[in-house]
C-alpha cells in the first residue's frame, strides 16, 4: 500500500523461510502495557536506544517480535535486523539470556520475572543493505538533533500472541522539536512526548516525524486536513506550498463520497535536497564518470514514494529544486487517502488481523491497489482536474502499456496476490498499479452495463465499505461471491475469467460499451513532437511540470534557447483537442515557457509525422445513443 506505492526505485529481497518457533506459551501469559521510552536527545553512532518495561509475563521462556513486513508494502522487510545489543532484565536488575533465534526473533529465558528489555537501533535509510529492502517510507531514520522518521515496525517489538495490549511510547526530544502523528498525544511536558495507542495495531498504523515544525491544516467536508513537513536542509514553508497542491484533490475525494470517513488526516512528509545533485548532472563542466559517482553516492534520492495508514500516510519525496515533489504529490497523495476505503474500510481477514511474524497475504490485491489507484484517476477526472483526453490517451493508454509487460495468461492476478512474497510472483507486483488500475476500469464498465446504469463500481465499494469498516473483516475466499450477488450473477464469470484466471482483458470491448475506441497498434499521421521529433532534449530527471532545455534541436522552428523551462503540461492539449484527436495541421498555437525568469510565449504551426503507435485510445465522435448514456453515468460524480 505503498505504493502502493509511486516508487523511482525499488529492489525486491529475495524471500527466506525462518524455522518454526519451537514456543508453545503456557500458565499465564499477560501483560498490562507496553511500555516505550526513547531518548533521543541521547543518540551514538548514529543509533538510538529503547527501552521497554513489560513485568507481569510470567513465562519460563517468552519470544520478542519484530515484523518480517507490516500492510501495504507486500514484501519481507526483516526489521529485526535494525536491532543491536538487546539485553532482557529482571526486577533485581539482573541480566537474562537472550538469543536471537531468527532475523525477527529473539528468545529470552528465565524469565519468569522478566522486567524490562533495553536494545539499540540503527536506522534503515543509511544502512547500505536495509536501504535497498526496505522502503524509505516504511523505514527508520536518525538525524541526530534534526530529524527522526519513527514508523514504528522498525522500532518497537512485541511479545507473540500479544499484539492486542495498550502501548505507550514516550520521547525525549531536542530543544526545539515537535511531533508528527496521527497517534494520538497521552502527555506533553517539557521535552517529553507521551503517545498512547490501543493496542501493537495502532502504533504500527500510525508514523510518527519528529523533527522541527512545519505545518499547515484546512477543512475538507467534516475531516480536518494537516499537512506536516520537513525539508532536509532546514528550510520551512514547505507545508503552505504542499497545501495548494493537495487541497483540490481533498476536495474532489469528498466530492466523490459525499463525507469522509475519518475526522482527521495528517499528510507527514520528508522531503530530500537534491538541488545540489541536479545541479551536478545538469552541468556541463563535470565529465561522465563524476556524475555517475554522484548518482550513486546520492542514490537514497531514487528511492521515493509514499505509505498510507487508516488516518495519515508518509511520504518521503526528491526536491530537485523545481516542481518535482509538487507534481508526485498530486499523483501520489489522491492515491494514498483512497486507502481509507480500501483496504482500511473494506479488508479480508489477512489485513483486518494482520499477522507480522508468518504474514499471510490476500489474493485481492486488485481491489486494495488497483480499484484505489483506478478510483484516484477517476476522481480527477469527476471533479475536472483533468480533461477525458489525459485520463485515456495519458494515464489509461500509460497503464495499458505498462501491463503489456506482464502477459496475464503467465499468473493470475489472485495468484500473484497471494504469492507476492515469493520471488517468482514479487517481481510481478508493480502491475497492481497499472493492470490492477485497468480491472477497476472495466469493472466499472461492466456493472454499469449489467445494470443497465443503475449501479456503479463507487456503489458497490461504498455498500460493502459501509457494510464491513475498519474493525470486521470479509472472507478472502467467498468475496467475489458476495461482490457479484450486489451486481448481477454473470460478473462472478467475469471474475472468474480475467481476475482468478488467465484469459486477457477485453479491453477494446470493454471501452466501446462507453464509446471509447481502443487500437492495439498500427500507423497514423499525427503533429510532430516538439522535443523529440525536432532533436530538443530536456534534462535528465526533469520531472515537474516545466521541463528545462538542454540542447536545442538543429531542426527547431520554434525558436527555443537552452535552459528555457517548457510548461510540458499544456503541450498534448494544444496538439490535440478534449477527445484525443490531433489538431488539423498548419493550426497556430502559441508554446509558453520561462526563459530567465520571464514567461513568454512562442508562436508554431503544427506540423505531421506518420509514426507507429502503441494501444491509441479515442472517444467516439458519433457514439451510440447506449454508449452516450453509458459514459454519461461512468462520467458524472
Amino acid at each position: 500500500m505503498k505504493y502502493h506505492i509511486s516508487i523511482l526505485f525499488t529492489l525486491f529481497s529475495c524471500s527466506t523461510s525462518v524455522p518454526e518457533l519451537d514456543y508453545d506459551p503456557v500458565g499465564d501469559y499477560f501483560l498490562e502495557l507496553y511500555s516505550y521510552s526513547v531518548d533521543l536527545t541521547n543518540i551514538k553512532d548514529d543509533k538510538a536506544r529503547v527501552a521497554l518495561d513489560c513485568p507481569g509475563l510470567g513465562q519460563e521462556k517468552v519470544i520478542f517480535h519484530f515484523p518480517k513486513t507490516i500492510p501495504g508494502t507486500y514484501k519481507e522487510l526483516d526489521y529485526g535486523e535494525m536491532i543491536d545489543n538487546i539485553s532482557a532484565f529482571d526486577s533485581k536488575g539482573l541480566k537474562l539470556p537472550t538469543t536471537k533465534i531468527g532475523k525477527n526473533y529473539f528468545e529470552i529465558s528465565n524469565a519468569k520475572d522478566l522486567t524490562s528489555i533495553n536494545y539499540w537501533l540503527d536506522d534503515t535509510w543509511d544502512h547500505p543493505k536495509a536501504m535497498t529492502r526496505i522502503w524509505p517510507m516504511g523505514g527508520t531514520n536518525i538525524e541526530d538533533s534534526a530529524n527522526f522518521v519513527i514508523n514504528a515496525s522498525g522500532w518497537f517489538g512485541f511479545f507473540d500472541g500479544l499484539e492486542n495490549v495498550p502501548v505507550e511510547v514516550s520521547f525525549i526530544v531536542p530543544d526545539g522539536m515537535g511531533s508528527f502523528s496521527a497517534l494520538p498525544i497521552k502527555e506533553k511536558n517539557g521535552n517529553t512526548i507521551e503517545f498512547k495507542a490501543r493496542d501493537y495495531h495502532q502504533l504500527i498504523d500510525c508514523p510518527i516525524m519528529i523533527s522541527t515544525i512545519d505545518t499547515s491544516t484546512f477543512m475538507v467536508s467534516n475531516t480536518k486536513v494537516f499537512i506536516e513537513a520537513y525539508h532536509a536542509n532546514g528550510e520551512k514553508g514547505f507545508a503552505e506550498v504542499i497545501k495548494k497542491d493537495i487541497q483540490p484533490s481533498m476536495e474532489a475525494i469528498a466530492s466523490f463520497t459525499d463525507s469522509l470517513p475519518v475526522s482527521e488526516y495528517h499528510f507527514i512528509l520528508y522531503l530530500r535536497d537534491g538541488k545540489a545533485f541536479m545541479e551536478t548532472l545538469r552541468s556541463k563542466d563535470i565529465g561522465i564518470i563524476k556524475k555517475v559517482s554522484t548518482i550513486w553516492k546520492n542514490r537514497s534520492l531514487m528511492g521515493a514514494g509514499a505509505l498510507e495508514h487508516g488516518n495519515s500516510s508518509f511520504y518521503v519525496l526528491p526536491d530537485f529544486g523545481d516542481t518535482t515533489f509538487t507534481s508526485m504529490i498530486k499523483r501520489v497523495a489522491l492515491h494514498e487517502f483512497m486507502h481509507i476505503f480500501t483496504p482500511l474500510n473494506l479488508h479480508s481477514e489477512q489485513i483486518g488481523n494482520f499477522d507480522y511474524v508468518e504474514p499471510k497475504m490476500s489474493k485481492h490485491l486488485w481491489l486494495y491497489e488497483g480499484v484505489t489507484e483506478y478510483f484516484a484517476n477517476l476522481i480527477l477526472l469527476q471533479s475536472d482536474l483533468i480533461t477525458d483526453r489525459e485520463f485515456f490517451t495519458q494515464r489509461i493508454r500509460n497503464k495499458i502499456s505498462y501491463s503489456s509487460r506482464y502477459p496475464e495468461k503467465k499468473i493470475p492476478f489472485t495468484e500473484m496476490s497471494r504469492r507476492v512474497f515469493e520471488e517468482k510472483y514479487g517481481r510481478h507486483y508493480l502491475q497492481v498499479y497499472q493492470r490492477g488500475a485497468i480491472i477497476g476500469l472495466l469493472l466499472d464498465i461492466e456493472i454499469i452495463r449489467l445494470t443497465n446504469g443503475r449501479k456503479t463500481l463507487k456503489d458497490i465499494i461504498l455498500e460493502l465499505s459501509n457494510k464491513y469498516g475498519p474493525e470486521r473483516s470479509f472472507d478472502d475466499e467467498g468475496f467475489f461471491d458476495e461482490f457479484s450477488s450486489l451486481v448481477h450473477p454473470d460478473l462472478r464469470q467475469w471474475f472468474e475469467d480475467h481476475v482468478e484466471g488467465t484469459m486477457p482483458l477485453d479491453i477494446q470491448g470493454g471501452l466501446n460499451q462507453i464509446g471509447v475506441n481502443y487500437s492495439k497498434k498500427g500507423k497514423h499521421f499525427v503533429p510532430k513532437r516538439i522535443f523529440k521529433d525536432y532533436g530538443t532534449k530536456s534534462h535528465f530527471l526533469s520531472m515537474g511540470k516545466y521541463q528545462k532545455i538542454k540542447k536545442v534541436g538543429k531542426k527547431d522552428p520554434i525558436g527555443f534557447q537552452e535552459g528555457d523551462s517548457v510548461n510540458t503540461d499544456i503541450l498534448d492539449s494544444l496538439l490535440y483537442d478534449e477527445k484525443g484527436y490531433p489538431r488539423p495541421e498548419g493550426t497556430k498555437i502559441n508554446i509558453k515557457l520561462k526563459r530567465n525568469g520571464k514567461s513568454i510565449l512562442l508562436p508554431y504551426k503544427i506540423e505531421y509525422k506518420e509514426r507507429k503507435y502503441k494501444h491509441r485510445l479515442l472517444i467516439s465522435k458519433e457514439p451510440s445513443k447506449t454508449q452516450s448514456d453509458y459514459y454519461a453515468i461512468w462520467r458524472s460524480k
